[in-house]
């Protein structure tokens, strides 16, 4: 009798552990995911030689519009200034588009830029990679029908958030509604992998944020 009085406390306590990933407690409040994002933090995936590569193409291409106003060099300084402005402008739309979430685990809310929206709403999750193998740089989008947001997972640095963050966005998605899209041509969605690349299910997400692979490695959008 005591044996099995025992047994049961020892099943009890091992069942009673909480998981490595899992906090015995969430951050109460907002929580920013991530570090706070620079506004050229898209562009960390750019290689230092494509940078030069392109601004040099850019100044040469802008440049030429400018030959008639302003002798050579001055009309490619004119270029490669229109270029960077171009370019400046581009990634401040696009983080505009797709601001860096909050997560308020209290009331089951995401905050994207100046909208606020319950996690319920969620219900889509993408990986704007192409091809999905090759990207050193690996982001998460998550789309509800009101709001976007973009999370910056992994850098050729390695991961990009901290443990918090980590375990926070993973309750977060635990609690949307992510599926994969379906279309009319075929609603089961047996070939929604290939109807809506890059999109990725609830599980594959969840997968993703806890432990995004290293550059060159399979990711969920190509498995």
């Amino acid at each position: 009798m005591s044996c099995s009085a025992s047994t049961v406390n020892k099943v009890t306590t091992s069942d009673a552990e909480p998981s490595a990933d899992a906090p015995e407690s969430f951050p109460s409040g907002w929580v920013l995911i991530g570090e706070r994002r620079r506004w050229w933090a898209p562009l960390a995936g750019v290689g230092v030689l494509t940078f030069v590569f392109f601004g040099i193409y850019g100044a040469g291409t802008f440049g030429s519009f400018f030959e008639d106003v302003a002798p050579w060099p001055s009309s490619l300084l004119l270029g490669a200034l229109t270029a960077g402005v171009l370019v400046v402008a581009a990634t401040l739309i696009r983080n505009a588009r797709y601001p860096q979430p909050w997560v308020n685990l209290d009331t089951d809310e995401l905050r994207a830029g100046r909208r606020t929206l319950a996690l319920s709403t969620i219900d889509s999750a993408l990986i704007p990679s192409d091809p999905a193998t090759q990207s050193e740089i690996l982001t998460l989008r998550l789309f509800a029908k009101t709001a976007r947001v973009e999370i910056i997972l992994r850098t050729r640095k390695g991961p990009r958030l901290d443990t918090k963050s980590t375990q926070v966005l993973a309750e977060a998605i635990r609690r949307t509604t992510i599926t994969m899209p379906t279309s009319i041509h075929d609603p089961s969605g047996k070939f929604a992998r290939y109807n809506f690349p890059g999109h990725i299910d609830l599980d594959d997400t969840l997968a993703l944020v806890q432990h995004p692979p290293a550059p060159g490695k399979p990711l969920p959008a190509s498995w």
